[in-house]
């Protein structure tokens, strides 16, 4: 019997990969340590959220593991922070990773961020572009705003093959979110 509870999430890779598979769902890995205050913060403050809980046992299969206890996990992703989240295949293929506490609002974000640089190598595009622009419908100010456009004009370029469209999704980076690293990804030399 696979070792769950605290609200459905998986506590063994091997168990999680297994559901995922059957699921066709990618893992979301959550690195964790007792002490840990983001990882306390997460609890407390992020996972309660109705829309988190709701998104994250959509779209993934949940699984903690503790980066002191699960030491060959904690080698095989080089994790060294925790809360620390990964992306995964049923396969152990890391698709996204990002380290440290998130709010509901920036967890979402980046859900949505994680789901789609799963979803584009599998070439679903549409799927992808869907998540991508709920987000930025109900995330704009987001500091990660940004890079959900950018993602955006990468499916779009993806999907067309036509740079103008790309270059269009990167002028439009670069006049709503200025400031930003994407912005400084203009790739042209103009």
């Amino acid at each position: 019997m696979a070792e769950t509870d605290w609200n459905g999430w998986f506590f063994n890779l091997k168990e999680a990969q297994q559901e995922a598979m059957k699921q066709r769902k990618p893992i979301l890995l959550q690195f964790h340590r007792d002490p840990c205050s983001g990882c306390k913060k997460t609890y407390a403050v992020t996972y309660p959220d109705p829309e988190v809980h709701r998104e994250l046992h959509e779209w993934f299969v949940p699984l903690r593991l503790d980066i002191l206890k699960d030491r060959r996990e904690r080698s095989q992703f080089s994790a060294v922070w925790t809360p620390s989240f990964y992306v995964l295949d049923y396969k152990g293929k890391v698709f996204f990773s990002l380290p440290g506490f998130l709010d509901p609002e920036d967890f979402r974000v980046v859900l949505r961020l994680g789901l789609a640089e799963y979803l584009i190598p599998r070439g679903k595009y549409a799927e992808a572009k869907n998540l991508l622009e709920d987000g930025l419908d109900r995330f704009p100010d987001n500091p990660r705003a940004s890079l959900l456009l950018l993602r955006l004009g990468m499916i779009a370029y993806l999907t067309t093959w036509d740079n103008k469209v790309f270059k269009s999704y990167m002028k439009r980076i670069r006049e709503e979110y200025p400031h930003s690293a994407e912005a400084r990804q203009w790739p042209w030399m103009e």
